[in-house]
């Protein structure tokens, strides 16, 4: 069952590098048949992503959160879903470039670190460990989004004042949709991010984690909720609109990925299971 495991990752890792192909003709034809074919590559795709993550649960006997293979894979999964649910319901097509290349970096830094099938670790053997991994990664794939609309709008709007917005960015999205995006994906992702905390806290007090408040990855996740609190503070009470939007968002991503590439494996002291 591993080597089918293995046969569905692969299979997922291509067609996502194929949507991506796709999505960039799109750009460059404005061919809708395009971009419609480009969707159906990456819902192929999700789908074979999700078996080899079912295959590979069997094969464990858990759900597959333990290690950076399981967690990077399962962290895109969360973020094509959202992705996909995105597509599905607005109008804003241009993401999938995005989006793509994330995905490929993530399964690509995830298997560098493959290894067979283990057994789970106690101290992960909780309903409350799936829930915070549920929806940290729901968060996750929310800001990657948001940050995708906020890169677009920086680039976007610097052509803009150089005056010189070629036929290749005129078919991006507008200014307006991209920053309501950006908004609407991180109003979603922080009640997840919310949850996601306050579910580890619970875990880290009931396993009796000691000084788990002193634990940089902990000093991180309330950084990374601090600067997207701010954004909707910002947004709502401030007024804050464009490309001092856009910044945060792209500050708040930062945050996250230095969370999961630099905080789990080199400096975070009890969440060393999940590096």
């Amino acid at each position: 069952m591993e080597h089918l495991e293995v046969i569905f990752f692969w299979s997922a890792f291509l067609l996502y590098g194929g949507a991506f192909v796709l999505f960039f003709y799109h750009l460059l034809a404005k061919r809708a048949s395009l971009n419609r074919l480009a969707v159906v590559a990456v819902v192929v795709a999700w789908l074979a992503q999700g078996v080899s993550l079912v295959l590979r649960g069997i094969d464990a006997g858990h759900v597959p959160v333990v290690g950076a293979y399981e967690s990077l894979s399962l962290a895109a999964w969360f973020i094509v879903l959202v992705y996909i649910a995105l597509e599905l319901r607005t109008r804003v097509r241009a993401v999938g470039l995005y989006v793509m290349p994330i995905v490929w970096v993530f399964l690509g830094v995830a298997w560098m670190h493959y290894h067979a099938p283990g057994r789970l670790l106690p101290v992960l053997k909780s309903d409350l460990v799936a829930v915070h991994v549920v929806v940290i990664f729901t968060a996750l794939a929310a800001f990657v989004l948001a940050a995708g609309a906020a890169a677009l709008y920086v680039v976007e709007e610097w052509q803009l004042k150089r005056r010189g917005f070629d036929a290749v960015l005129g078919r991006l999205p507008s200014l307006d949709t991209l920053d309501k995006l950006t908004y609407h994906a991180i109003l979603f992702g922080l009640p997840f991010l919310s949850m996601g905390i306050v579910a580890g806290v619970i875990r880290a007090e009931k396993w009796a984690v000691q000084d788990w408040y002193f634990d940089p990855l902990v000093i991180l996740a309330v950084v990374a909720w601090f600067i997207y609190a701010a954004f909707l503070w910002g947004r709502v009470v401030a007024g804050w609109r464009g490309r001092r939007s856009a910044y945060v968002a792209l500050l708040g991503l930062v945050c996250l990925l230095f969370i999961r590439f630099v905080g789990v494996p080199f400096l975070s002291t009890f969440h060393k299971y999940g590096s």
